[in-house]
């Protein structure tokens, strides 16, 4: 009886030391956030918005919080409790959830349009970069592990873009698509229009890519089209695709080499194909790899800032700041460091929310051999 009640401590200690993190953690934000909302509306003299957006912030998490902390207590807890705490959790959830759908419009009446527009050209970098550099890395990867001639080689050359400097690999992406005539893309452009595109300036045009590419190929259709990221937003994901597709094929790479041949010579005794070997064998066996990189490409993607530095440009019209950009130029450059404090630790509270929706997606389709 002494061992199973100390195994029940052992075991209820770590839950509730876990919760009551998450509890602090989520009050600290409230704090932090309030201190510096306070302090950004109290200089501009809005006392009135300034306790209006404290409370509904303090509210908001606070609400979040008690329904977290009633979730992890009623996990412990025998199956009337269990119900009872769920039951409970479920209703602070689903109160905070109302709280802050009646009162978003409050809550951002006074927001910044342009933090809100650095957000959406971050989702747009993050969602351009993230899934194409993983895609490719994994095809690299699957034709480096064949018996090729110069594999070595090959492995070394796609990897120097990610040993390089960052600015200056930059600096190489500047050359290759200037506003010259003469520059390679506008070259190719040209061999691909069959000399009907105009040279086209890649890092300052700030009209959404899809419009500026269709006009040039004369597609009618897409030349109108006015939403996406812009070309020269596009211009960036393509170097942040080729930055790092070299590391994530090498990781793949060591762990093709852990997956048992034994699986490939049975599958194939059974008569499946190249697909069938590499969608049930390959892909399922890679999917820690791959939830690890996609985590970390996610994350990197919300904090990148030094290429995007070198690559942005003026006549871009802020198409390609995001969201670590903008925060530069407000804490910086804007003075305005309560402000940019603020910002930054909501985009903690995003990074964090996607990197927990990825862990719950990946209990599911992530197999560990």
């Amino acid at each position: 009886q002494h061992r199973v009640a100390a195994r029940s401590a052992y075991t209820i200690l770590p839950n509730f030391t876990g919760s009551a993190m998450v509890v602090v953690l989520l009050s600290s934000i409230a704090i932090v956030i309030t201190r510096f909302t306070w302090v950004e509306l109290n200089a501009s003299e809005r006392y009135e918005a300034a306790i209006s957006r404290i409370g509904l912030v303090i509210a908001g998490l606070l609400l979040l919080a008690a329904a977290y902390a009633i979730w992890r207590w009623a996990m412990m807890q025998h199956s009337n409790l269990k119900t009872l705490g769920g039951i409970l959790a479920a209703a602070a959830l689903i109160g905070a959830g109302l709280f802050f759908a009646l009162n978003w419009s409050t809550m951002s009446a006074d927001a910044d349009a342009d933090f809100y527009n650095s957000l959406k050209i971050t989702v747009f970098f993050s969602a351009g970069t993230v899934p194409i550099q993983l895609a490719i890395a994994v095809f690299l990867a699957y034709l480096l592990f064949q018996d090729v001639r110069g594999k070595a080689l090959f492995r070394v050359i796609f990897f120097i873009p990610y040993m390089a400097p960052s600015v200056a690999a930059a600096g190489i992406f500047q050359v290759l698509f200037s506003a010259r005539a003469e520059s390679m893309a506008n070259r190719l452009l040209t061999f691909l229009s069959f000399g009907n595109a105009e040279p086209l300036s890649w890092l300052q045009e700030s009209k959404a890519a899809i419009s500026i590419l269709g006009q040039a190929f004369g597609l009618d259709s897409f030349a109108g089209i006015g939403f996406g990221p812009s070309l020269a937003l596009i211009v960036i994901i393509l170097y942040s695709i080729w930055v790092y597709v070299g590391y994530n094929t090498v990781i793949f790479l060591a762990g093709l080499g852990n997956i048992p041949g034994s699986l490939y010579e049975a599958a194939e005794i059974d008569g499946a194909g190249r697909w069938a070997l590499f969608r049930h064998i390959t892909l399922p066996l890679l999917s820690p790899i791959t939830f690890l990189l996609s985590v970390l490409a996610v994350i990197g993607t919300f904090k990148a800032f030094n290429s995007i530095w070198v690559l942005r440009d003026n006549a871009a019209l802020g198409t390609t700041d995001t969201a670590s950009i903008y925060f530069f130029e407000t804490f910086f450059r804007g003075s305005r460091f309560g402000y940019a404090t603020s910002m930054a630790m909501v985009l903690f509270i995003i990074i964090l929310t996607m990197t927990l929706i990825q862990n719950q997606v990946a209990e599911k389709r992530v197999h560990y051999g």
